[in-house]
């Protein structure tokens, strides 16, 4: 049985229902919730502990991360936004397991997208295009929408493309109607292996969106979360459609930590997945402030 802690904040609605979520899981048994550090600290002290769920933090999640990481405990951080380079550098330096919550690499429709470009369906990849929304809220304001909304998409871009070498990012920002301010964002990714990404980014929608479309010089795979076939790939004229009944993202990447502590799987997130994503966000800001394009340190060429 693996023994999971849930930390958070005190009330934090998030951490009642990660809570509810492992108690759903047969495989995992939770020993604690702890809404503050010294009572993270108490647990992690007292109990056998294996896992570690942050949920939701206003500010850093670093000092929760650390403090967790420091007792080689496998972490889960619900809120991606709140992950620090000093928290997710010290997971990484101790090689500790960290993932974000809700990662795509676990999504239905990601992963099989992944899996049929791995296999040659698109053939070499040209124009990627993806898009994430959600509706204007207060809570948002002063996020930076890059790490907020965008963290996903970099590293399913990274974990499926391969690295990217510049990154140019153009931002809008405008206060609607209702007196919300509005908030948009372009990400242009040229990656080492010849494609380029589009990576739309708002919080301007009236429900939360995903799409995204890849094509190759040999097909193209198409996807949209408000469509009833979710995901449809084509080689030629005809379209050909893949549905995912009954899958629930959060339960496949807990079940997955829970074989990871068990020895039966290796990691599909690393630390260093986190901290490449970070950098891409990083460099969209930078892009934004100063109108030019970025070239991260591992990239190529000016031209």
């Amino acid at each position: 049985m693996v023994k999971v802690v849930v930390a958070g904040e005190a009330g934090a609605s998030a951490s009642v229902k990660e809570s509810q979520a492992w108690l759903r899981i047969k495989e995992a048994e939770l020993v604690g919730v702890a809404d503050s550090l010294s009572s993270l600290r108490e647990i992690l002290q007292g109990t056998e502990v294996d896992i570690v769920d942050i949920g939701s933090i206003t500010d850093s999640a670093d000092p929760w991360v650390t403090l967790a990481a420091q007792t080689g405990k496998y972490i889960l951080c619900a809120n991606g936004s709140a992950l620090g380079r000093e928290g997710i550098s010290f997971c990484d330096k101790y090689e500790i397991v960290l993932q974000f919550a809700n990662t795509l690499r676990f999504a239905p429709e990601y992963e099989q997208a992944y899996e049929q470009i791995k296999k040659g369906a698109i053939g070499k990849a040209g124009i990627i295009r993806l898009r994430r929304g959600a509706p204007a809220s207060a809570e948002n304001e002063g996020k930076c929408i890059f790490q907020s909304l965008g963290m996903h998409e970099f590293d399913w871009l990274r974990w499926t493309f391969g690295e990217v070498e510049r990154v140019m990012a153009r931002e809008v920002k405008r206060t609607n109607e209702s007196g919300q301010i509005v908030h948009y964002a372009l990400v242009m990714l040229r990656m080492a292996s010849g494609a380029i990404a589009h990576v739309e980014l708002s919080w301007a929608e009236g429900a939360e969106h995903a799409s995204f479309e890849l094509t190759g010089d040999q097909g193209m795979i198409v996807h949209d979360i408000r469509e009833s076939t979710p995901i449809r790939w084509s080689r030629g004229e005809q379209f050909l459609s893949t549905a995912f009944p009954g899958m629930d993202l959060m339960q496949r990447q807990r079940e997955h930590f829970i074989r990871c502590v068990q020895k039966q799987e290796v990691p599909r997130l690393h630390s260093r997945d986190l901290l490449a994503a970070l950098d891409i966000a990083s460099a969209a800001r930078e892009s934004v402030q100063t109108g030019q394009p970025v070239k991260l340190m591992h990239g190529g060429d000016e031209g």
